[in-house]
């Protein structure tokens, strides 16, 4: 099992990173996007473009070096492992939270906007991206409930 939650760690923390330089290297495009939403003040979209890519990618390069320093693979000089991938999971769970709370209010408000999403494809918020969003934060919630129980460092 502990094989298995390293491999959806690397994945899950891989899809992070990828989403958060598709982001970095759109930055416009993405600033559109998040305007789209309207649920910020228009003097905050610039912020929250700048850097929620690089929270994205942090946390997913994070969670990526954790899953690896803990592996019984690679020698280990510093015990750290453990505390970067449960820090990178909570980052990563706050992130996905907060991308669900979002999908469900503008998909209450009835907005058809892409939902910029920064991975694979471009779609609208719908069923789509709220199960995308709601399977990340299921995969890391697992993750970090492991982490909580185990302890394996």
């Amino acid at each position: 099992m502990r094989f298995v939650s390293s491999v959806v760690g690397i994945v899950l923390g891989g899809l992070f990173v990828y989403a958060g330089v598709q982001k970095h290297l759109a930055p416009y495009e993405f600033a559109e996007a998040i305007l789209a939403y309207q649920l910020l003040p228009s003097a905050l979209v610039g912020l929250v473009a700048a850097t929620l890519p690089w929270v994205e990618m942090v946390s997913g390069f994070s969670l990526i070096l954790g899953c690896l320093l803990g592996s019984r693979r690679f020698s280990n000089p510093f015990p750290v492992g453990g505390l970067l991938r449960r820090s990178a999971l909570l980052l990563i769970l706050s992130q996905s939270f907060l991308f669900v709370a979002v999908l469900l209010i503008t998909m209450a408000r009835g907005l058809k906007i892409d939902c910029g999403c920064g991975l694979f494809l471009q779609r609208q918020v719908g069923p789509a991206s709220l199960l995308e969003d709601g399977l990340f934060l299921l995969l890391t919630g697992w993750l970090y409930w492991r982490e909580r129980r185990l302890k394996f460092d």
